[in-house]
């Protein structure tokens, strides 16, 4: 399979058929640190050809979750705070923080 023709998975099956999808691979700078991550080793050996004492680590990912079916029960109604109502200029007290 060409690169072209795996452009635009869309589904997580097709992604996971790749072969490759359970890697990763991590460059590293001349002090061990991370520079950056790549989805391919010609993407990582290309950085660490353009960057002397760079080099490369592969990583496997985890394995994917199962998905799980999770029950629940509806519990007592929430608390709700009353709602606001709007008084008419005729019907409002002025606010007196005096008291």
């Amino acid at each position: 399979m060409d690169l072209s023709s795996s452009m635009g998975l869309t589904t997580r099956e097709l992604q996971l058929s790749r072969v490759d999808n359970r890697k990763y691979f991590e460059v590293l700078n001349d002090d061990g640190d991370r520079y950056c991550q790549c989805g391919t080793e010609e993407d990582a050996k290309m950085i660490c050809n353009l960057h002397s004492g760079f080099t490369y680590q592969v990583h496997l990912l985890p394995p994917t979750p199962k998905t799980v079916n999770v029950s629940f029960s509806v519990g007592q109604k929430d608390k709700e705070l009353p709602p606001q109502n709007i008084l008419p200029d005729s019907q409002q007290e002025p606010l007196n923080l005096n008291v």
